[in-house]
């Protein structure tokens, strides 16, 4: 065979092997998990080195660790409780999707490699030769960025963008970038990590021991908080995980993820409250929805997120305090049954679709939402000016079928984007339960979002439904 021709062939089949294995995971402590793309299971890491394709995903159990060698000898290192995920956006161009925890990489933008790692609120990419970044996600999707070594570029889902040299850090949020201060020490950091990792898994223990003290009435809904296999509206399979996490006392975040065929997708509700809070979070999630008395906690501010793959849809509330809404001068938000009926109302609201501003209120000490101003050029959480004036919004709520435990929102904007927001009580072994399931306490719900011509499908167990109604 010619040379010239054994050189092409050569060439096409390292080009091959290039694009099957984006990635090899040399290193695993603890417990490590892989899940390959197109599954809905995770299996332990096994033998190493293990190649690792476009769209595998990687996680680690408490006080775990992975070292990853990525294109052109960029090393990734996933810490403890940590979830990513590899994807090739093109030839030679590595793109870490880091969900929740803590990743460290070591890249370099010279020669034409490209890593970079993405985050549900931003992208950041190495600028110098040699970088060393750590990134964590929280709940919510924020992310906090800290550069170790070298330059790196950090871009909000705004098109905001900031370069970030060593010795610096930023908070990235649904509201941006904001501005960068100096990192915490190596020693610093280290106990940082430790008591946010004790924190999560403590805060877990907490959401499974206020089950197992349920168990008596309610054995289906402590096996759906322990993280099953369940079955969706349409009767496919879905591994759902719940995760309680109490990063301080007056704080509480509840994560739910879904592994699905088509991947992985997350709802998230992060809330602070004006008090520390009792360590039995059964009677804290179930005043969320609404008490017939005022709790002893109220939530102040709190962030949602539904999001799968890239698109992500947040709510976030500020000033919230309770109201008799059975009290106030509007009869529309009157709870059925009479007497008192306290519900937590926020005076500042905005929706997010995708990073941008779609809806918003605000309003100062509101008794009900029909007082609250429609925002127009104002960001309601920032009060920053907007690029243009938000469109007219016109929103709907109906229930397609009076036997069945099915409601769809549809929120049509005068920009042409409409939002739809389809909620379905599912039966215990799946499928749609009768229209009576709406608002059981054990009831699991499956919460369908389409924008974009995208839907974020979340199976959704036991607390989480009570965590998604903060705001009409």
């Amino acid at each position: 065979m010619p040379p010239v021709r054994v050189f092409a062939l050569a060439a096409l089949l390292c080009a091959a092997a290039g694009s099957a294995r984006a990635a090899v995971l040399r290193e695993a402590t603890g417990l490590v998990q892989v899940r390959s793309a197109g599954s809905d299971s995770w299996r332990p890491a096994g033998k190493l080195p293990r190649p690792l394709g476009e769209g595998d995903g990687l996680r680690t159990g408490f006080n775990a660790k992975a070292r990853v060698e990525l294109a052109a000898g960029s090393i990734l290192t996933a810490e403890g409780n940590a979830h990513a995920s590899i994807e090739v956006d093109g030839p030679g161009h590595t793109n870490i999707h880091a969900l929740f925890g803590t990743v460290r990489l070591i890249a370099s933008a010279a020669g034409g490699r490209a890593v970079s790692i993405r985050t549900p609120t931003c992208v950041v990419r190495a600028r110098d030769v040699r970088v060393l970044v750590r990134v964590t996600v929280a709940g919510g999707g924020s992310a906090t960025v800290e550069v170790v070594e070298g330059v790196a570029g950090v871009e909000d889902n705004r098109g905001a963008s900031l370069m970030l040299r060593e010795g610096q850090r930023v908070e990235v949020d649904l509201a941006g970038v904001h501005e960068p201060t100096a990192a915490p020490t190596p020693v610093q950091a280290r106990k940082t990590d430790f008591m946010a990792s004790m924190r999560r898994e403590l805060g877990f223990e907490l959401g499974r021991d206020a089950d197992f003290a349920a168990v008596s009435r309610e054995t289906r809904r402590s096996e759906r908080e322990l993280g099953r296999v369940l079955t969706d509206a349409d009767g496919r399979r879905v591994r759902v995980e719940e995760y309680v996490v109490r990063p301080s006392a007056s704080r509480l975040a509840l994560v739910v993820m879904n592994g699905r065929e088509d991947g992985l997708s997350y709802y998230s509700w992060d809330g602070t409250f004006d008090r520390a809070l009792p360590r039995d979070l059964e009677a804290v999630f179930a005043g969320l929805t609404g008490s017939a008395s005022a709790t002893p906690w109220t939530v102040t501010d709190f962030t949602a997120t539904r999001a799968h793959g890239p698109d992500s849809l947040a709510e976030r509330g500020s000033g919230g305090h309770q109201v008799d809404v059975n009290g106030n001068a509007d009869p529309l938000d009157d709870v059925a049954g009479g007497g008192t009926a306290f519900r937590t109302v926020f005076d500042r609201f905005g929706l997010y679709a995708n990073g941008v501003l779609k809806r918003g209120f605000t309003g100062v000490n509101l008794q009900t939402y029909a007082d609250a101003a429609a925002s127009t050029v104002n960001d309601p959480l920032t009060g920053a000016a907007l690029g243009a004036a938000l469109p007219v919004v016109v929103i709907n709520t109906t229930f397609p079928d009076a036997s069945s435990a099915r409601s769809v929102r549809r929120e049509s904007y005068g920009d042409g984007v409409t939002i739809t927001r389809e909620t379905l009580a599912l039966e215990f072994g799946g499928g749609v339960g009768p229209r009576a399931g709406f608002g059981a306490p054990d009831r699991t719900v499956e919460d369908r979002t389409t924008f974009g011509g995208r839907t974020i499908r979340i199976v959704m167990p036991s607390n989480a439904p009570a965590a998604t109604r903060q705001v009409p």
